[in-house]
C-alpha cells in the first residue's frame, strides 16, 4: 500500500467517525414527536411570554396557551404547519439603523422548541470555543475576557511584537446564503422530519434578495448565523492553528506574532468565506500593531508596555449620554420627566461603564448631573441624594 492509499485510507476512517457521531448526536434527540413533546412545547411556550406579558396579544396567547400547544403539535407532527407573516419595523440603536421581522408569537413557541432542542445540541460539537454570541453561558463580556487572556498571553510569549488582524463580513443577515444553510441541514440534521422544519423555517424568511437574507429578531436564525462559519473557524483554529483567534457573530479578531504572515492568513480567510458566497468588507478589514489600541465590538483594547491592558467602552455612549441629560433636565424643568426616571439612566450609565476602564469618563458624567440637577439625582444605589439649591 502506498502512503497516498494510507492517506486516503486514514481519511475515510476520520470520516467515518465523524459522521458516526453526527448520527449519534441525532438519533440522540429522538423523532419528532419526542422533541416537540407537548411537555417541552408548554414549557417554552411559557418562556417565550418572559419580559412582554404586558402586551396584549401575550396575553391572549397565554390564555389559550393549553389548547394552541396541542393545536400546533398536531399541525408539527402531520407537517401542516406554516409559519405566519412576521412583522417588519426598524430600530436605530446607537446610530445603526437595522431592520427586524419579528414573528408572530405562536411561531416563537416553534422557534424556542427548534432552537433549544435541535439547532444548538447539534451545532455546538462543530463550533469552536471561541465563538461567544448567542450561546448559553457566553456573550458579549466573556468575549472581552477571552481577548484579554489572548492578549496577556501573547504578551508573556512575544511582547508586543506582532498585530491583530481585524475582519467584518459584509451584511452578515442580509447576504446569508439559504443554499450554505440548506447544505448544513444535509450535513448535520440526519433526522428528515427535523430536517424538513428547519428547512421550513428558512424557506418563510423574508428577504428582499431571492435565495439570500436571514432576518434579525428570530431564534432560529441566530443559532443559523452564528454557526455558519464553522468551516472557516476550524480552519484557523485547527489547520492553521492560530490559538489567539475568535468571532463574535459577523465580527473577527486574530492576533500573531509576524505581521507578514497576518497578513497572508487574512487573504487566505478572505478567500475562503468568498468563496463560500459570504461576502467580506475588505474596507474595514486591517492589521493594527499591538502598539497601538485597536477597536472591537464598540470597546477599545490596549496593550501598554509593561503588559496591562486596558478595555474602554464606546467613546461615543458618553456623548449620548451628556446630550441626554440636557434633554433631561429640560424636561424637567417643563415637569415632562420625573427625577426618578434620572437616577433611573444615572444608574445604567454607571452599570455599563463599570465594566471598563472607564472611571474618568464615569467621573465626569456624575459631576454634570451633579452641576445641571444640583445632587437631586443619586448617581447609584448606594449613594444618596444631596439636596443642593438647583442651578437657575
Amino acid at each position: 500500500m502506498t502512503s497516498q492509499e494510507r492517506h486516503e485510507a486514514r481519511y475515510q476512517r476520520r470520516r467515518a467517525a465523524r459522521q458516526a457521531r453526527r448520527q449519534a448526536r441525532c438519533d440522540s434527540l429522538g423523532p419528532l414527536n419526542e422533541v416537540f413533546s407537548y411537555r417541552k412545547m408548554f414549557f417554552y411556550g411559557k418562556k417565550c411570554c418572559n419580559g412582554v406579558r404586558w402586551k396584549q396579544s401575550i396575553q391572549n396567547y397565554e390564555m389559550h396557551l393549553f389548547s394552541g400547544t396541542a393545536k400546533r403539535r398536531s399541525e408539527v407532527l402531520h407537517k401542516r404547519w406554516r409559519p405566519k407573516p412576521s412583522i417588519h419595523f426598524t430600530l436605530c440603536e446607537r446610530g445603526k439603523v437595522r431592520p427586524i421581522d419579528a414573528p408572530h408569537i405562536t411561531d416563537r413557541q416553534i422557534h424556542k422548541v427548534l432552537s433549544k432542542e435541535v439547532l444548538e445540541p447539534l451545532y455546538g460539537p462543530s463550533m469552536i470555543y471561541d465563538n461567544g454570541a448567542s450561546r448559553t453561558g457566553k456573550g458579549l463580556h466573556w468575549q472581552y475576557k477571552r481577548i484579554k487572556q489572548m492578549l496577556a498571553r501573547h504578551y508573556r510569549k512575544y511582547g508586543r511584537a506582532g498585530g491583530v488582524l481585524l475582519i467584518d463580513l459584509k451584511q452578515y443577515f442580509p447576504f446569508a446564503s439559504h443554499d450554505l444553510i440548506y447544505q448544513r441541514h444535509r450535513q448535520i440534521i440526519l433526522n428528515d422530519d427535523l430536517r424538513w422544519l428547519a428547512d421550513t423555517i428558512i424557506k418563510s424568511a423574508p428577504g428582499n434578495i431571492p435565495g439570500r437574507g436571514m432576518p434579525l429578531g428570530v431564534e432560529p436564525s441566530q443559532q443559523e448565523m452564528v454557526a455558519l462559519p464553522s468551516a472557516v473557524d476550524n480552519r484557523i483554529k485547527c489547520q492553521r492553528r492560530v490559538k489567539a483567534a475568535c468571532h463574535y457573530m459577523d465580527d473577527y479578531l486574530i492576533m500573531l506574532p509576524d505581521l507578514d504572515d497576518l497578513k497572508k492568513l487574512g487573504h487566505e480567510i478572505v478567500r475562503r468565506f468568498e468563496s463560500l458566497g459570504i461576502p467580506v468588507n475588505r474596507k474595514k478589514c486591517k492589521i493594527i500593531p499591538l502598539t497601538k489600541p485597536f477597536r472591537w465590538c464598540k470597546a477599545r483594547f490596549t496593550l501598554t508596555e509593561t503588559g496591562k491592558i486596558k478595555v474602554n467602552g464606546s467613546r461615543d455612549g458618553v456623548k449620548r449620554a451628556r446630550r441626554k441629560l440636557k434633554l433631561f433636565h429640560r424636561e424637567w424643568l417643563a415637569g415632562k420627566r420625573t427625577l426618578q426616571e434620572v437616577a433611573q439612566y444615572m444608574e445604567c450609565q454607571t452599570a455599563y461603564y463599570r465594566n471598563y476602564n472607564d472611571h474618568g469618563r464615569l467621573l465626569r458624567l456624575r459631576r454634570l448631573c451633579y452641576a445641571i440637577f444640583g445632587g437631586k439625582v443619586p448617581c447609584s444605589k448606594s449613594s444618596k441624594p444631596v439636596m443642593a439649591p438647583s442651578l437657575p
